[in-house]
């Protein structure tokens, strides 16, 4: 006699994905609390984006989202992309569901995608994770009805690594994806362009601004932005601080929202209670990268740590990513950028090197001159 194989509904939590563009997503298991947001987000799509989401013309309410707020991840499971929309509020910009077939081992799977966000990767970073949270709820596949014009959703079909098959019938096409059979490899090399991309901000950007810099001598942002300019650095940077007040002969602002360019990176330095407040004005400008120099976070006990969790839940809110807080810095020779508080340059060569401790950074940096090492980048996270 066969035993019925014991099904148990893993725990989901939080989850950011690094996109193709290198920004950030965040996504998570929507609740009845996002009722209404998520048919603000239906109706916020375009008449085309809609049919070919629900073959044909419907009409949006509660009917509609009432399956995405029940996920259990065994018979239903639903993760919601997120992002901070011009205010500063958290957004539905994206949602994945998968629905169990009357086989219990497949599902039917949909996706939809705010128009302003294709051609990010979107698609298939929730078709990934979704796909993982099926496999682990013992389901082996997802079934997607398209219609033959979403080439789009085809396409990231096709594109997941996953063993596939089509069929055609009544005008619809049938996509049957093997969860089972997802090619670590391809999954690898999205990983690896993703990370790549947003990682460039930090160690090739084109502009830096450096919150917190002081005209006064002997402050770590002071210090920091003078190391930027003492280092030659090939692009543009710029002092922010209260006063507007130039620093080093350089034009001060007041704000990073002041600043005549939009920057790739924006290294931080004011007092740990100011960061939040410094990090909410510099996302609101568009930047993707940030690095806090700052102490006063995880390293001093509990409510550190909550102001830890919540920078790097503002930070991915924006779609960004971080270095830091607490840390020594970030340089890289192919931009002779010193973004970092050590009084020595990083001389140039092969060696990339993290370093969790500010201290060991530090000495390092002394010493590699005299010991004939060379780097290409440096970092302390």
């Amino acid at each position: 006699m066969s035993v019925p194989v014991q099904r148990v509904a893993p725990e989901r939590s939080v989850e950011d994905v690094v996109l193709r563009d290198g920004s950030t997503l965040r996504l998570r298991a929507p609740t009845v609390a996002d009722q209404d947001l998520l048919i603000d987000f239906f109706r916020s799509l375009s008449p085309d984006s809609r049919y070919l989401r629900f073959h044909g013309t419907t009409t949006i309410d509660s009917r509609t989202v009432a399956g995405a707020l029940e996920t259990d991840w065994l018979t239903r499971g639903s993760l919601l992309g997120e992002l901070a929309g011009p205010d500063g509020h958290l957004r539905p910009v994206a949602l994945a569901t998968y629905v169990q077939l009357h086989d219990l081992t497949r599902a039917e799977v949909a996706f939809a995608v705010a128009d302003d966000l294709h051609g990010r990767g979107i698609g298939t970073r929730l078709l990934e994770r979704l796909a993982a949270h099926a496999a682990s709820a013992g389901l082996t596949e997802l079934v997607a009805e398209v219609l033959p014009q979403n080439r789009a959703m085809l396409r990231v079909f096709d594109d997941a690594g996953f063993e596939s098959g089509r069929t055609l019938q009544d005008g619809v096409i049938e996509v049957v994806l093997r969860v089972s059979t997802g090619s670590q490899t391809v999954a690898d090399q999205r990983d690896h362009v993703a990370v790549a991309a947003s990682l460039k901000p930090f160690f090739a950007p084109v502009s830096v601004a450096v919150v917190g810099a002081s005209p006064r001598r002997g402050t770590i942002g002071g210090e920091l932005f003078r190391n930027v300019l003492a280092a030659d650095f090939t692009g543009s940077v710029y002092p922010v601080n209260r006063g507007g007040d130039p620093v080093g002969g350089v034009a001060g602002y007041a704000s990073v929202a002041e600043l005549p360019v939009a920057v790739d990176l924006a290294v931080i330095c004011v007092p740990g209670g100011a960061v939040l407040a410094a990090a909410r004005d510099v996302l609101a400008s568009g930047v993707k990268a940030l690095c806090v120099i700052s102490a006063g976070f995880a390293e001093t006990g509990a409510e550190g740590t909550a102001r830890q969790d919540e920078l790097l839940a503002l930070v991915r809110a924006h779609g960004a990513r971080l270095v830091g807080p607490n840390c020594l810095g970030i340089a890289s020779t192919a931009t002779r950028l010193n973004a970092t508080f050590a009084r020595r340059s990083l001389p140039a060569g092969r060696i990339a090197f993290s370093s969790q401790s500010g201290a060991l950074g530090l000495a390092l940096l002394e010493a590699a001159a005299g010991r004939g090492l060379g780097f290409s980048s440096f970092v302390s996270i």
